[in-house]
């Protein structure tokens, strides 16, 4: 339900995969070029509006775009008639065979992806970055494998239903009032974003910015292991700006310097919990 770049991948690794894929998008089928491709490709497509007698015939599942809100119509006929409805996300995990990060926040989750999937890279045969950022997870499931990591970008539209996304670290770099004409409340939007956690074990790891008192309070909560980064006070254990560098402290060993902020490029105090945040996932994930 609904194409755009996530639709299509999700259609074509479900056809791939041997499901018998109807695609449903409100764009008129002459001013779709995806669906036109996805027709050439044999997958059956329904454009310009969203009928909902579509939905008489067997359906197991559906896959919505993370644009289309929950109280869709479609959406809504689909969960009366106890069809799941998923987020390309959660087909992409299942399918999936690689050991998953996954990143969210109100803001800094791009630059955060972007830098975990280069730092992992020096530590890994083969690095995937995908999600919210623009590259379809559903897209470069079928290349992972148990050597390969994934670093996921994951928007409080995909988390709203996720049911078993299980990374083995997790992020919320902050929370700030964001898409609440879609959430309607702070706290549905807060529940969305930590519900990133929702799934992951003791085993596992959540990086939390100790500066958001929504996340520190949320810490208490959990029963994961916590990595916080502060960009305001020295921390016993996690990563924490003090005067220009960066140190990594633990428990039990004594501080590392990390880097000066001198020798990022990356300027401003948001980018430096940016690169806090990224460095302790990856430290997380073995680098």
């Amino acid at each position: 339900l609904g194409l755009a770049k996530s639709g299509a991948a999700a259609a074509r690794l479900l056809a791939k995969l041997g499901a018998i894929v109807t695609v449903n998008d409100g764009k008129p089928f002459e001013e779709n070029p995806s669906a036109q491709a996805l027709l050439e490709e044999g997958i059956k497509v329904v454009c310009g509006g969203h009928p909902l007698e579509l939905l008489d015939e067997n359906f197991e599942l559906m896959v919505k775009n993370p644009g289309i809100r929950y109280d869709n119509p479609m959406v809504a006929r689909a969960l009366e008639k106890g069809i799941p409805v998923w987020t390309e996300v959660e087909l992409a995990y299942l399918v999936s065979e690689a050991p998953i990060i996954g990143i969210t926040g109100s803001n800094g989750k791009t630059t955060t992806t972007t830098l975990v999937g280069e730092i992992l890279k020096k530590c890994y045969p083969e690095v995937f970055v995908a999600g919210n950022i623009g590259i379809p997870y559903t897209s470069i499931v079928e290349k992972t494998t148990e050597q390969t990591v994934t670093v996921t970008e994951i928007s409080s539209f995909q988390l709203e239903t996720m049911e078993t996304f299980h990374p083995s670290v997790s992020a919320i770099l902050n929370i700030t009032p964001d898409h609440l004409d879609r959430h309607h409340t702070m706290e549905a939007y807060i529940r969305a974003k930590e519900s990133i956690t929702k799934c992951q074990t003791k085993e596992d790891t959540c990086v939390l910015n100790y500066e958001d008192e929504i996340l520190r309070k949320f810490a208490e909560t959990l029963k994961v292991n916590v990595l916080f980064f502060s960009s305001k006070r020295p921390l016993e254990e996690g990563i924490y700006l003090q005067e220009n560098t960066i140190w990594i402290a633990g428990k039990e060993t004594e501080r590392q310097r990390l880097i000066d902020v001198g020798e990022l490029k990356l300027l401003g105090i948001h980018n430096y919990e940016n690169v806090m945040a990224a460095s302790g996932t990856a430290l997380c994930m073995g680098a």
